[in-house]
């Protein structure tokens, strides 16, 4: 029953009750009490009587009237000021409003939906505030950990150009050849940190501006270039990658950085965070409407805290204590890029039971161009 039909039915029920009761006192006080206790009341002046009665009677209804219409509006609104000042906890009179069996009261029972919504937005703005303070604290030491990884190299390159220019020794040209490798090599990674923060940037602006460059491609082959690129990379020379394709050729629109971006991130995070002679296969398939590629391991995996918050900006997923290369921003960069291809992309882990995402892509144009069969390939 809906709040308005509830308060027409419960005002109207309280009329009736006050116009009853002013009827039913009326007649016991005027032919029953007054004769009792001996006072005659002249018919001019039953009138009279008539109208202080009613009038005491309407104001004894505005009384009671207030108290079961008013009451809990006053505790809805002072229930609101308290949100208001950011105070999320259950009022301390909030038991009061229920009977013994744990049901409300017949003139809180009128405001049902209102409380039911009010403890909903209470139990989330509780847990929004939380999720704030969780990511503030991530921010925080998100800083301290760039501020760490950008004066890592930064202490690697001052310490080279150093020893470069102390002129109470001569290098070798292997040797300035050498320094001067390990300084740009620091410079790349201070770089590529900066490029992260730009990129996030682009992708945080309100109105999302990004500048990309679609094209009609076969996703297939161009992952399949990429995994042999990233096989090839001394990081991933102790990793077995496997490459499965079915149908051999799936067109999608996608922009060729920002996608070589996605799935070196994904199959980078696979290979720094896993032990040595883990096996990472990418497959991909076609499910009508989508292309659909995962990228699993064999992995440790993540636990539940992890995962729940591995698509979140600043998180690391390590503490700034820890050994790690990451920014805290690759894995949102992914989830933020995949979401410009209108795309999704989710993750599912376990502890030593390794890792597995998903990411669907909407399909345009031929799925397969008449190819049958399996693609598969394996490096390592």
């Amino acid at each position: 029953m809906r709040i308005k039909t509830r308060f027409t039915i419960h005002l109207a029920l309280g009329l009736i009750l006050w116009m009853l009761g002013t009827g039913v006192l009326v007649v016991i006080i005027l032919e029953g009490l007054l004769p009792l206790l001996g006072i005659h009341v002249s018919l001019d002046d039953e009138g009279l009587f008539v109208g202080w009665i009613f009038g005491a009677s309407t104001l004894l209804c505005i009384v009671l009237f207030g108290w079961y219409f008013g009451g809990p509006i006053g505790f809805i609104m002072a229930w609101i000021h308290r949100l208001s000042q950011d105070n999320y906890e259950q009022p301390a009179d909030l038991p009061q409003i229920y009977t013994r069996k744990g049901k409300l009261r017949m003139r809180f029972r009128l405001y049902q939906e209102v409380l039911e919504y009010l403890q909903s937005l209470r139990v989330k703005l509780q847990a929004n505030e939380i999720e704030r303070s969780q990511i503030e604290e991530a921010k925080q030491e998100w800083i301290a950990g760039i501020s760490h990884d950008l004066k890592t190299p930064l202490t690697y390159i001052k310490g080279y150009s150093a020893l470069l220019l102390n002129e109470q020794y001569e290098w070798s040209k292997e040797e300035a050849i050498s320094f001067i490798r390990e300084m740009d090599d620091k410079g790349k990674h201070m770089e590529e940190l900066i490029q992260d923060l730009s990129l996030v940037t682009q992708l945080n602006r309100a109105d999302g501006a990004l500048p990309l460059q679609k094209t009609n491609q076969d996703i297939v082959e161009f992952t399949k270039r990429v995994v042999a690129d990233i096989s090839n990379s001394p990081q991933a020379s102790s990793y077995h990658l496997h490459f499965q394709a079915d149908p051999p050729a799936i067109y999608v629109d996608f922009d060729l950085k920002f996608m070589q971006r996605i799935l070196q991130n994904m199959m980078m995070n696979s290979i720094l965070h896993n032990p040595e002679h883990t096996n990472i296969y990418v497959q991909i398939a076609d499910t009508g409407e989508h292309a659909v590629i995962r990228i699993k391991d064999n992995g440790v995996g993540m636990p539940a805290h992890m995962v729940e918050h591995l698509f979140q900006q600043y998180y690391r997923g390590t503490t700034t204590d820890s050994t790690s290369e990451g920014t805290g921003l690759g894995m949102a960069i992914v989830y933020k890029l995949v979401q410009v291809h209108d795309g999704t992309i989710s993750v599912e882990s376990e502890p030593s039971q390794g890792t597995s995402f998903t990411i669907r892509l909407p399909k345009k144009g031929l799925s397969s161009l008449g190819s049958q069969g399996t693609e598969e390939y394996s490096w390592n």
